[in-house]
């Protein structure tokens, strides 16, 4: 049974906190169960993770999660919409931030006819500080609908660096096409895939680098459907997929999922988030199937 599977039928025995949001115990974590007419999903409290999104329309999810993914206390969590903060990659310890580790408290849940909307908030607590002393204050907020949209909202008297690190399912790998992600860019590889035409991608070996000027509007089509993303107060673009060797080599990534996800993730790296302490640094996205 997949593991999409397990979490929808966990809704069953959950608790209600609206017509279409059940909450639950998955592996040892608390989850939302989402289950609307236009859509299903999930969002795990730790880290405020959308775990996954799939439209009534669509036969498979928009937004995936892997079959081997961890549902542990301060465990990352492999797919979905992981929240890189108050910085990304090996910038601090541990690496991409806290905020995808520690629970978040759910504020508000609301639902209509076009899908269910999620307010969930973190402030500095005795969990926090083992990893990040300055007092902070972060939300998120989550539309699950025919489409998807994610904002981070942040305060504090620091600058952070941050990704919303998306995992996209796509058909095959091979067949994927990414556009619109301009032709400047950081690769973090030693060994570069050169794009055949500036400002698209596509895969035949690991890729794992930063665009600097992509567009607004990013289209990634998998030979079978074209998923657009809308990037909102992004400063970056990370694209990102493991390929062969290096997802054998991750525990909680099964062997041939790499056909099956890209990571295209909205961020703020190059130019970081500059928080004050009394008005709202924010960024974010919008998902729709074209």
């Amino acid at each position: 049974m997949s593991i999409i599977k397990q979490i929808l039928d966990s809704y069953a025995t959950g608790s209600s906190l609206s017509l279409s949001v059940h909450q639950n115990i998955f592996g040892e974590l608390p989850v939302l169960v989402i289950k609307h007419p236009t859509c299903s999903a999930a969002v795990s409290l730790q880290g405020a993770h959308l775990l996954f999104w799939q439209p009534s329309t669509e036969t498979t999810p928009v937004i995936w999660l892997s079959q081997k993914a961890n549902f542990k206390k301060e465990m990352a969590i492999r797919g979905g919409v992981p929240i890189c903060w108050p910085w990304f990659g090996k910038l601090g310890d541990p690496m991409h931030g806290f905020a995808r580790l520690v629970q978040w408290q759910l504020d508000s849940c609301k639902e209509d006819n076009n899908g269910v909307d999620l307010t969930l908030s973190l402030t500095n607590n005795q969990q926090t500080e083992r990893f990040f002393t300055k007092p902070f204050q972060a939300w998120l907020t989550i539309h699950v609908g025919q489409t998807c949209e994610v904002t981070l909202s942040c305060q504090g008297d620091f600058e952070a660096t941050s990704a919303l690190h998306t995992y996209f399912g796509i058909n095959n790998i091979d067949n994927v096409t990414v556009k619109g992600l301009g032709d400047s860019y950081q690769d973090r590889l030693p060994v570069e895939n050169k794009p055949t035409i500036l400002g698209q991608l596509t895969f035949n070996q690991e890729v794992d680098r930063v665009y600097t000027d992509a567009d607004e509007a990013i289209t990634v089509f998998d030979g079978k459907r074209t998923i657009k993303l809308t990037n909102v107060n992004a400063s970056d673009v990370v694209t990102w997929n493991p390929w062969i060797d290096k997802a054998k080599a991750m525990a909680d990534f099964a062997d041939q999922e790499y056909q099956s996800m890209v990571c295209v993730e909205t961020c703020r790296i190059n130019k970081p988030l500059k928080l004050a302490a009394t008005q709202n640094s924010v960024y974010g996205f919008k998902i729709e199937v074209i």
